[in-house]
């Protein structure tokens, strides 16, 4: 699906972001569902000497990104025919922001031990599903509900491209929805607790395939002030692999904002 719309429009290494990356914790900064999209733009860009496939990714936050321009940079930190192990940083005013590593393995023929889907697809067409749609995402609920704590299961597709001009890819797609696990499956409830993720953690079997992607997320904390959330990641063929985040929670001061994504907190 195509849209004139999207979270970035670039000039070279500035990356200035769209009114779709606002984050639905704080109108004043970037979310992590964009933060995350453009790391994975940023990082498949880089050329590997042979065939590979980005097996995890890995992003540190490591404070808020203002609504401003991102200054990006990526390179090689380890170069291999059978590894590669790539780096990339966001500046913000001149401060770092988020750093990320992707881990790339060369691709082979090896015995398949794919797990079947958690949450199937919903039968039946689409128009007779429960569906909720953005201007930049569409859902359908399986389980769960964001004000509400405990596990919780959607299906999502993306409706428009990280960065304008540029088409959207599956490695992009998969490392969005990577940020909707602390949402989906929420450990605590929005309406008295913040939840901002300060990292996020992804790793896959293979490449998403097809527009409609699974989470299937659930949360634990040690009750202090920590939280997990743990999601399963697949496509309407089977699951695909894992992403983790690590939540600040705090008591909350002012009203709830309704959404999926995050920040680091801001004295981080």
């Amino acid at each position: 699906m195509t849209s004139d719309l999207s979270f970035y429009t670039h000039d070279g290494s500035m990356y200035l972001p769209t009114d779709l990356a606002v984050s639905p914790w704080n109108s004043r900064v970037q979310s992590g569902v964009a933060l995350a999209g453009l790391t994975a733009h940023l990082l498949e860009r880089v050329p590997s000497p042979v065939p590979m496939h980005m097996a995890r990714l890995t992003l540190d936050i490591l404070g808020t990104a203002p609504m401003g321009a991102l200054l990006a940079t990526a390179r090689v930190i380890r170069e291999g025919r059978r590894l590669q192990l790539l780096e990339t940083e966001f500046l913000a005013n001149g401060r770092p922001c988020l750093r990320a590593t992707a881990l790339r393995v060369r691709t082979a023929a090896s015995p398949e031990r794919a797990l079947p889907l958690t949450r199937p697809f919903p039968a039946g067409s689409l128009q007779d599903l429960t569906r909720r749609q953005s201007n930049w995402v569409e859902t359908i609920p399986i389980e769960g509900n964001f004000l509400m704590p405990g596990p919780g299961a959607l299906w999502a597709r993306f409706l428009c491209p990280v960065v304008a001009g540029e088409s959207r890819s599956p490695m992009e797609s998969i490392a969005m929805l990577a940020d909707f696990g602390s949402g989906v499956g929420p450990l605590v409830s929005p309406r008295d607790w913040t939840f901002a993720n300060i990292d996020i953690s992804l790793h896959l079997t293979r490449p998403p395939r097809g527009e409609w992607l699974l989470i299937d997320a659930s949360g634990e904390s040690a009750g202090n002030g920590i939280g997990l959330s743990n999601s399963r990641l697949g496509d309407r063929d089977g699951m695909i692999g894992s992403a983790h985040q690590t939540t600040y929670l705090d008591r909350r001061a002012a009203p709830p904002l309704h959404g999926y994504g995050s920040e680091a907190p801001r004295d981080s």
